[in-house]
């Protein structure tokens, strides 16, 4: 029997979220070797995946001591080779890839307020983009509040020019931070909620790639670099520290970066930065790990000693006293959550509280299934809510379904989506929020079980259970939403002086509903009149269509769908991320889409298209009437190819499509009897193919990350600037995030340059849009981010894309 530790009685709160996820004795041994430790390792880069997995997983399992890796940014500006994510919606996705990944290698995860605006050349261009003051500010927070003994960048602080300008600001301003973190005159109004942190010492995890070659790397003067093994074998758990980081590195798929498991020893190298520098190759040299000599480290070593693998139920008592030595101590709250969490596993107590709803809307009434099971061989008193006080038997449950009625007026959302980023940052107005992954589940129960004298509560969110025959029980967030949303098939609207219908879908979330829908525009455009549409169902979807016409010849403005119900009117669309290895999540802004009239001409074209890693070209390409087939690579024959002009090959297609290699014979027999191919960029690192052009083409690393940069028409009287559009140096202008990547820097001489340009004082580049004939047709290759620009709505992106496929027009 349990022996309940006695006491004075101590309220602790703690939101759980629970699923059917195993803590065996071994991995519950593991965390409570990470609290009996008390130091705090800070990792340090720009993006989600330039983290090292390794190390942080060494720092986690090896040394036992907590690692933070704090990321600047969110990854919006990035490509995606899972979805068409880009953006603050890409942000949501690998920021989800980011906490998939720390719950594999016990990190945490933490981020500044920085924006992801795209590839940039110089941390001297980044720093300039930023508000370096605000994100040195957040920072220097995340050391304050998270309290580092030693801090290590990814990037070298020296290396301006040389890597993606992220990399190298993100090292300069942890160099900055380092030492403004224990200054009471930096940043003074932080220190309203934290106090001042000097850090010991700061490190440089250099690699083998920073020296261009792993033969580089092997002869190298290595003798001022620490080094770590990081191949570590963890026999109770069964799994070499190199295989958890693969796992955990594998996490980020929206990225490429999934990877087979390694085994076997493996040195990682740090470079010292500034600090007090180790004498030996110790990197925690004068550091104590644990707790201060006294009775806290007594009772946590006693924790851990007397921990027993057959019954970690025994636990209890020890516990419970870590947690009152805590409190008296003022701990912060990761200890706090370490040992909660800890009482939990050990007796082995589960909780849910789940719904068949994903979205649920204010004063919507839902059904809800409470369980409580108690695998303790002991019983147990809880009480819900603050009452319905209920004792639950050894291995016992108690289960209950209620309804709930939704009375919080807050919509769920991303807190750093609720409103527009400024001067590339996002806006967070609760200071304290800064550097959270992600605040959640706004709706909670509160259980609170009493063990004896001392009561825990823990707030248990509502989520979303579902059972799929084909793969078991799937947990999400519940979130809450707008009683309508609407959402339009696109985010930008290209008109050519036509009128067009526009489709809106709108969802209502409450049943046995009507609503009036209509769109407002600017007076350059008349709409048809508002519809009205009844909902019988929660979640029912219709899609209703209004003709919109351009009155003025140049008319450039935005559309918005407004739903009326009930003397409210929503003006929201709902956006979802949902993979299997994230939770779903969502973004609602407003419903509104970009509406545009260009002097547009569009050549009569069939066009196939086959998906790379995915982008939304063929969608922007049939909201301006065009005709686009995409073709299914997996059941392939070449005669799929004879009923069009032109076949597009979406980005990164030899890069992601292993059937590419097998189906380039009749691509390029297809050129040869007349058809147009148009090769959009692929990476020259980790192509499947080396053959992705019908003649010699080899791809560079080069690009143009200055989207407004001048470039040159090399070949003025060709068709591609000629016809049906006209393109002049006007076209070039609003251009996006980018002009382009992965340019060609090697080509056959039947390939004609057609354009030239370059980043402020880099050398001109010519690979950046290539036509030459082969046979009777022709093949086209650009590193333009058409994948960007169309999309977003680019006026003259559109106009040279169009005299692009009307080099097809001659089959």
């Amino acid at each position: 029997m349990i022996k309940f530790f006695g006491g004075i009685c101590l309220f602790i709160s703690l939101i759980f979220s629970a699923q059917s996820v195993t803590h065996s004795s071994s991995e519950i041994y593991d965390d409570l070797l990470r609290l009996q430790n008390n130091t705090t390792v800070m990792y340090l880069a720009a993006h989600p995946d330039d983290e090292n997995t390794r190390i942080i997983s060494w720092f986690t399992h090896e040394k036992h001591v907590d690692a933070v890796y704090l990321s600047l940014t969110r990854g919006d500006g990035g490509q995606n080779l899972i979805g068409t994510e880009k953006g603050e919606l890409l942000g949501l996705l690998r920021t989800q890839e980011l906490l998939e990944a720390r719950k594999i290698d016990k990190g945490r995860q933490w981020f500044t307020r920085a924006l992801d605006f795209g590839y940039s050349k110089t941390a001297t261009e980044t720093l300039k983009f930023w508000d370096k003051q605000k994100i040195l500010a957040d920072v220097v927070w995340a050391i304050r509040k998270n309290k580092p003994e030693i801090i290590i960048t990814r990037f070298d602080p020296n290396s301006n020019g040389e890597t993606h300008g992220h990399h190298t600001a993100s090292a300069l301003l942890a160099m900055e931070a380092f030492d403004l973190a224990g200054d009471p005159t930096a940043f003074p109004e932080q220190l309203k909620y934290v106090k001042v942190w000097q850090p010991k010492r700061m490190f440089y995890n250099t690699s083998w790639w920073f020296f261009g070659s792993k033969e580089n790397f092997d002869k190298a003067d290595k003798s001022d670099l620490f080094s770590i093994n990081v191949g570590n074998y963890y026999p109770t758990l069964g799994i070499s520290n190199n295989e958890i980081s693969a796992k955990s590195r594998s996490k980020h798929a929206c990225q490429g970066f999934g990877m087979a498991l390694e085994r076997g020893s493996d040195l990682e190298y740090l470079k010292f930065l500034k600090g007090d520098k180790p004498k030996s190759n110790d990197i925690f040299e004068g550091i104590n790990l644990s707790f201060e000599n006294g009775t806290l480290k007594t009772q946590m070593d006693k924790a851990v000693s007397e921990f027993n693998y057959k019954n970690p139920q025994l636990s209890l008592n020890n516990l419970l006293q870590v947690y009152k030595l805590l409190q008296k101590s003022n701990a912060d709250d990761l200890k706090l959550k370490q040992v909660k969490n800890l009482i939990l596993k050990t007796q082995g107590i589960y909780f849910e509280w789940t719904t068949k709803n994903a979205f649920g809307t204010i004063n919507q009434e839902i059904s809800t299934n409470l369980e409580i099971t108690n695998r303790s061989d002991a019983a147990i008193n809880i009480s819900i809510s603050g009452k319905d006080n209920k004792e639950i038997l050894a291995n016992q449950s108690y289960k209950a379904t209620e309804k709930l009625k939704i009375d919080d007026p807050k919509i769920s959302n991303p807190y750093w989506l609720q409103e527009t980023p400024k001067n590339n940052l996002y806006v967070v107005n609760n200071p304290q929020n800064i550097g959270q992954p992600e605040i959640l589940y706004p709706v909670k129960k509160s259980i609170t079980i009493d063990f004896g004298s001392t009561k825990i509560d823990f707030n248990i969110p509502l989520q979303q259970k579902t059972v799929d025959p084909s793969i078991g029980e799937r947990y999400e967030p519940f979130y809450i939403v707008p009683s309508f949303v609407a959402n339009f098939d696109q985010d930008n609207f290209i008109f050519s002086n036509q009128p067009k219908e526009i489709a809106v879908e709108v969802e209502s979330f409450l049943p046995n509903s009507t609503a009036k829908v209509s769109l407002k525009g600017s007076k350059d455009w008349k709409m048809s009149p508002p519809q009205t549409i009844n909902f019988k169902e929660i979640g029912e979807k219709k899609k209703i269509r209004f003709k919109v016409e351009p009155i003025s010849n140049d008319a450039n403005s935005t559309i918005d769908a407004l739903v009326e119900s009930n003397g409210k009117t929503y003006n929201q669309s709902l956006n979802v991320v949902e993979y299997p290895h994230i939770d779903r999540q969502i973004w609602i802004k407003n419903a509104q889409a970009k509406i545009q009239n260009l002097d547009l001409k569009i050549p009569d074209v069939k066009i196939a298209y086959l998906k790379g890693s995915g982008d939304e070209i063929p969608s922007s390409l049939r909201a301006i009437g065009l005709s686009v087939d995409e073709l299914d690579l997996k059941n392939w024959n070449p005669s799929l190819l004879k009923n069009y002009d032109v076949l597009i090959l979406g980005i990164r297609i030899y890069n992601t499509q292993p059937e590419m290699a097998l189906i380039n014979k009749d691509i390029w027999k297809f050129i040869g009897n007349g058809g147009l191919v148009i090769n959009q960029y692929n990476t020259n690192r980790g192509l499947l193919t080396n053959e992705i052009a019908p003649f010699k083409l080899q791809l560079g690393a080069n690009r143009i990350s200055e989207e407004d940069v001048k470039l040159k028409f090399l070949v003025p009287n060709h068709p591609v600037f000629n016809v049906p559009n006209k393109i002049t140096e006007k076209d070039m202008d609003n251009w996006v995030q980018e002009r382009g990547l992965y340019f060609a820097d090697g080509w056959d001489q039947n390939l004609i340059p057609l354009l030239e340009g370059n980043d402020t004082g880099e050398s001109p580049q010519k690979g950046i849009l290539l036509a030459g004939k082969y046979g009777k047709g022709t093949y086209v290759y650009t590193g333009l981010s058409f994948f960007r620009e169309l999309p977003a709505g680019v006026p003259g992106a559109y106009k040279l894309f169009m005299n692009i496929l009307a080099l097809g027009k001659t089959k």
